[in-house]
């Protein structure tokens, strides 16, 4: 399952980032059931108050309720998830997490670096007005698999600059980088690591395209490997960048408040990154079976009941469920007040939450079984954005496409361990 919004991102956009893919009809073959347009109905229902609204919707609508009850609701439909979670490809029992990242980073994928590195020094060094360096050799494959290596490496032991990894004294000297690379090495691949011929013919209104081979390479292996077991949550995770960029966001309720903002649906119970988008100012579709989430009181056709609105004046605790169509919509009291959306919930199932009370253990609490799964599996972004910032690779760059390399490069190391190890 997926949110609908995250109520500390501005959430703009954020209708349009989930579609829904048809229902197999076999499984509801109730006369009384109608197929429902779902994405056209979000596109209608998530829309500002202040935006004007059409008088004219159109014959699209047809079959839709145009109230919303608070009683003999009826049965909901759900969308079965039928593929089979873990590993797809052929992995020995006992693999270990670098043999799932070699199913990641394959060697089409270290040959590309390669490539465009040494194509990218040749195209520097032809410029006339360059300042040319001196004692360079071609990288080949190895070379690049030991200064990603070391990369990784400098995730582990954090260190004030890159030259400090091969000073020789006792107090700094931790890891033996200078037996693999030498620091002048280093720098050198450093400087000229690219991902992309900047000569060639490429569509640049792609705000992407430094590394859109990277990326749709890389989000290939991703879902080649692993199947997710059906409970996801879509959130945005921000790489950090303070640099001049037309796409830097920010995000003031994030610990990373400037930078690169990435839409990341990962499995909720590990992490597993099986989608991602990199947030240019466009939004594509990450499609979803159902959907259920937070929503904004200011959205445009929410329940018009007062009994049913942020003011409410609900007691601790206690919520009032509404439907209309397949749409379950609930608000319930806890330290604030928070309203959930769902299509595929049934409106009379509960579940139960942690709360405590009075300050003592944690008790259960009754609450509607939307809101019960939405903080169960709304968490695996966060998980993921936990696991990765252990060990991320945090040298500065002033090129923006770096930070989202060295951020993806940490995803695919947590993918290979959740591969493996779950």
């Amino acid at each position: 399952m997926a949110e609908f919004e995250n109520e500390d991102s501005d959430g703009s956009d954020f209708e349009e980032f989930l579609g829904f893919e048809d229902v197999d009809e076999a499984e509801y073959s109730d006369d009384e059931y109608e197929p429902i347009d779902w994405e056209l109905w979000l596109r209608h229902m998530f829309v500002n108050d202040d935006e004007e609204e059409e008088d004219d919707l159109g014959g699209g609508f047809e079959g839709f309720q145009t109230n919303w009850k608070t009683d003999n609701y009826h049965r909901n439909r759900r969308s079965a998830f039928n593929r089979t979670p873990g590993v797809k490809l052929d992995l020995p029992q006992d693999a270990t997490p670098l043999q799932a990242f070699e199913k990641i980073f394959k060697e089409e994928l270290w040959t590309h670096l390669v490539t465009e590195t040494n194509r990218y020094r040749d195209q520097v060094e032809q410029t006339p007005t360059r300042a040319k360096t001196a004692r360079w050799s071609p990288v080949t494959v190895p070379e690049m698999k030991t200064f990603i290596g070391i990369c990784m490496g400098m995730g582990l032991l954090v260190l004030p600059v890159r030259r400090d990894y091969w000073r020789q004294s006792k107090n700094l000297f931790r890891m033996q980088f200078a037996r693999n690379m030498s620091r002048d090495r280093f720098a050198a691949i450093w400087r000229y690591l690219h991902l992309q011929d900047n000569q060639a013919a490429v569509n640049r209104d792609d705000k992407m395209w430094k590394m859109r081979w990277f990326l749709d390479c890389l989000l290939a292996q991703f879902q080649a490997l692993y199947e997710v077991d059906g409970n996801v949550s879509v959130d945005e995770s921000m790489i950090k960048f303070k640099g001049r960029l037309s796409f830097r966001q920010y995000l003031p309720m994030k610990p990373t408040k400037w930078g690169i903002k990435v839409w990341v649906m990962a499995e909720s119970a590990t992490g597993y990154v099986t989608n991602f988008q990199v947030y240019a100012g466009l939004l594509e579709e990450m499609r979803t079976h159902a959907a259920c989430g937070t929503v904004r009181a200011n959205r445009k056709g929410l329940p018009k009941s007062e009994l049913l609105r942020k003011k409410a004046s609900l007691n601790k605790h206690e919520y009032r469920v509404a439907q209309m169509d397949d749409l379950t919509f609930c608000i319930w009291q806890d330290t604030k007040t928070v309203m959930v959306l769902s299509n595929h919930h049934d409106p009379t199932e509960t579940g139960t939450v942690n709360r405590r009370k009075d300050g003592a253990n944690r008790v259960p609490v009754v609450v509607p079984a939307c809101l019960a799964d939405y903080q169960k599996y709304m968490k695996g972004v966060d998980l993921l954005d936990q696991m990765v910032g252990y060990y991320g690779f945090q040298h500065r760059s002033k090129k923006w496409w770096r930070r989202v390399f060295f951020f993806l490069l940490s995803v695919s190391c947590h993918n290979a361990y959740i591969a493996v190890r779950g």
